[in-house]
């Protein structure tokens, strides 16, 4: 199914990372968010997976690659996902770096949310 619905590296790229999402750790690509963000993904983080996954891929390549990446999951998500750019500080500079965002309203098809599902005292009474 991936593969009659990706018609490129990018598209691929961003259909894996979305199956990911479930996945949040420290050491994975996605990161549990907090107040009204479920999930999140930094570019940098994008960009790190595909180098690590991919030989002989430049650093430079990669950056391109997972910007890219974004923007085509930014097409495939509908409009449920939003773009942020979050400054950071590291080795004493600072610098924006772009960020996906899910919110925790968000609708998403074949996913039951918590608040959907009947409450035990009308499943008892039944």
């Amino acid at each position: 199914m991936l593969a009659s619905v990706t018609k490129c590296q990018e598209d691929e790229l961003a259909a894996k990372a979305w199956r990911k999402r479930q996945e949040c750790g420290r050491y994975d690509l996605w990161s549990k968010g907090s107040g009204d963000i479920r999930v999140y993904i930094d570019s940098s983080d994008i960009a790190e997976e595909i180098r690590s996954r991919r030989a002989g891929i430049t650093r430079k390549y990669s950056q391109e690659l997972a910007r890219r990446t974004m923007d085509s999951m930014l097409d495939l998500a509908k409009g449920r996902l939003c773009m942020m750019k979050k400054t950071h500080r590291k080795d004493g500079l600072s610098y924006k770096e772009r960020r996906i965002v899910l919110k925790k309203d968000v609708d998403l098809p074949g996913e039951r949310r918590s608040s959907d599902s009947p409450a035990t005292s009308e499943v008892a009474s039944k």
